[in-house]
C-alpha cells in the first residue's frame, strides 16, 4: 500500500430477490377463469309436483341421479323444486309421496348453462282389484241401478279411474245392450251402447255376453259392476251359466230372456226387503 492513499473498499452487489408476482398472478387469474367457466357451464333442472286432482304437492321427495350426481330434495309449499350446478348431460328423476304412485322422468338432458324442466303429476296409489262380497241376489237387486243383458264389443287398455275418492285400475268396455230389466223410470235412460268399467287389468273379451248388475258412476260417466265379477252372469249361446242357489226360479241353461223375466218377478220382494 502506498503512503497517502486510503485503502479502497470493494463492494459486491448481491441481486435482490424480486417480489414481482407477474407469473404467479397470471396462473391465479387463469385458474379463476377456469373455475368461472366451469361454473358458467353448469345447468339447472326445475319442476313442479302436482296431484292429479287437487293441485301442488308440498314435501314430495325428489331424487336425481346422473353423472357423479345423486341428490334428494323436497318440493316446497308450492310444489316446486330445483337442482342447481349440474354438469351437462342426461339425468333421471323420481318423485315420491306416501300413498301415491311413484313417477319417474328418464333422460332429462341438461345443456351447458341452460335450465331443463321436469314436472310430475302424481296419482293416488290405485286399487288393482278389490275383494268382493256376495251379498245375495236380493241385495244385488237392491244395489243395482240397472240390470241388462249386454254383449261386449270392444275393451280398452287398463287405465286409472277416481271413484268416490279412491283410485282404481280398470278397463273400459264398450257394450251393446240386448235387453233391459225394467226397474223403473231410470231404465229408460239406458242407451243401446253403454260403457262398463271392470276393475283390474284382465279385460272381458269382445263377444262375451252377460246379465250384468250395474251401478252408474257419475265421476267417470260409466257403469260399473256392483260386486266385481260376482253379478256378471255369463250368457253362452243365449243361455245363462247360472250357478247360484238363491234364485230357485232360475236354472243353469235357461234362456237369457227367461232369466231376465224371473229377475223381474223378484223385484217387488227385493224392494220390500229394503
Amino acid at each position: 500500500m502506498k503512503a497517502g492513499r486510503r485503502p479502497s473498499t470493494s463492494l459486491r452487489v448481491i441481486p435482490s430477490v424480486s417480489r414481482h408476482t407477474g407469473p404467479l398472478c397470471t396462473c391465479a387469474v387463469a385458474a379463476a377463469a377456469l373455475l368461472l367457466a366451469a361454473c358458467g357451464g353448469s345447468g339447472t333442472i326445475t319442476g313442479l309436483v302436482t296431484e292429479v286432482e287437487s293441485g301442488p304437492l308440498a314435501g314430495a321427495r325428489i331424487t336425481i341421479d346422473g353423472l357423479k350426481t345423486h341428490q334428494e330434495i323436497s318440493s316446497d309449499a308450492t310444489g316446486r323444486f330445483a337442482f342447481d350446478g349440474l354438469p351437462p348431460g342426461p339425468y333421471s328423476l323420481k318423485a315420491e309421496v306416501p300413498e301415491y304412485v311413484t313417477e319417474t322422468r328418464d333422460s332429462v338432458r341438461v345443456a351447458r348453462g341452460a335450465t331443463a324442466r321436469a314436472d310430475f303429476v302424481l296419482h293416488p296409489a290405485c286399487l288393482e282389484e278389490g275383494e268382493y262380497v256376495d251379498g245375495g241376489l236380493t241385495w244385488a237387486l237392491q244395489a243395482a241401478q240397472t240390470v241388462v243383458d249386454a254383449r261386449i264389443t270392444a275393451p280398452s287398455e287398463p287405465d286409472r279411474w277416481i271413484v268416490d275418492g279412491q283410485c282404481i285400475v280398470g278397463i273400459d268396455h264398450t257394450a251393446t245392450v240386448l235387453s233391459i230389466l225394467n226397474m223403473g223410470p231410470s231404465s229408460s235412460e239406458v242407451t243401446r251402447t253403454i260403457h262398463i268399467v271392470k276393475d283390474g287389468r284382465m279385460p272381458f273379451a269382445a263377444g262375451d255376453e252377460f246379465v250384468a248388475f250395474l251401478r252408474w258412476e257419475p265421476a267417470i260417466g260409466r257403469y260399473r259392476p256392483i260386486a266385481g265379477p260376482i253379478f256378471m252372469i255369463p250368457v253362452r249361446d243365449g243361455k245363462v251359466a247360472w250357478t247360484r242357489t238363491d234364485a230357485p226360479n232360475i236354472r243353469d241353461g235357461d234362456a237369457a230372456s227367461k232369466a231376465m223375466a224371473s229377475l223381474y218377478a223378484r223385484l217387488p220382494s227385493a224392494r220390500a226387503a229394503r
